[in-house]
């Protein structure tokens, strides 16, 4: 489908961050939540997702929307239409990330570890969502063994290790809000 100019819309991403409505994406997520509730064969999320585009578009004078007003207005939209399971499904999607520490570090060459801090803190962003309240990261062995290029856990392993979580608890306490929720932070080998 060509949108008109008229029909542009913005998300605006906590952190700021600026980006284009996907439609797609958002019915996905919806699906997603339906099939987390045992409607693996619902069919309303596309709609609902376009309704959503509509709305914004035709009742906003900025084309810009904040992205927990999305959140709002789906989970909203999804209780009137008596699908609350599914809604409150959604609600806690948004409200969780996992970051696979292992796939950061593949993606880094090997003793690189600068470019892997620049690509945590960008993961990291995330937990500047006032709604988020549970952040995981997952193979931080895996990843420390692959930064280091080790065969074996060594001593040098376990104070990367040690740098990755300070540097997780560090910088996720600079960017969280003191207005959110508390967050539960799991850092899990």
């Amino acid at each position: 489908m060509i949108q008109f100019h008229d029909d542009v819309l913005w998300v605006q991403e906590e952190d700021g961050r600026l980006l284009p409505f996907d439609e797609q994406r958002l019915a996905t997520s919806i699906q997603k939540a339906a099939e987390k509730v045992g409607y693996s064969e619902w069919w309303l999320g596309e709609s609902i997702a376009a309704a959503v585009h509509v709305f914004a578009v035709k009742s906003r004078s900025q084309p810009v929307i904040p992205s927990t007003e999305i959140s709002e207005i789906v989970g909203t939209v999804l209780a009137t239409l008596g699908y609350e399971w599914i809604s409150e499904a959604y609600a806690a999607g948004a409200d969780r990330v996992a970051i696979h520490l292992n796939e950061l570090a593949w993606r880094t060459n090997a003793g690189f570890e600068l470019e892997f801090f620049q690509q945590l803190d960008h993961a990291l962003g995330a937990a500047a969502n006032r709604r988020l309240v549970a952040m995981r990261l997952d193979g931080l062995r895996a990843c420390v063994m692959q930064l280091r290029g080790a065969r074996r856990w060594t001593a040098g392993c376990r104070r990367l290790a040690e740098d990755i979580v300070e540097h997780v608890r560090e910088r996720v306490a600079r960017v969280r809000s003191q207005r959110a929720a508390s967050l539960k932070l799991a850092v899990v080998e």
